[in-house]
């Protein structure tokens, strides 16, 4: 992930564009008040939203149906998948 300043992100904002479609990779644009934002490509923005859209039905499917951990199994489960 690139990192660029406003400053220089305005002045090539055609070309960062560009790089971000073309290579599938999101830019840092920060200012000068510490304030940042992610530019990201449409097509992954979509897909993006898509799979955590999935993601939220099928987590409350699973809820309804009574399949789900409680918080500390999930954590023993966490905690032994990191060590590994």
């Amino acid at each position: 992930m690139q990192a660029l300043n406003y400053t220089n992100a305005r002045n090539n904002f055609k070309s960062v564009i560009d790089n971000v479609c073309d290579n599938n990779e999101e830019v840092i644009v920060t200012t000068k008040n510490q304030k940042s934002v992610v530019i990201m490509s449409l097509d992954a923005y979509n897909s993006t939203h898509a799979k955590i859209k999935q993601d939220v039905q099928k987590a409350l499917r699973e809820i309804e149906q009574g399949d789900f951990v409680s918080v500390d199994e999930a954590f023993e489960i966490a905690k032994r998948t990191y060590r590994d």
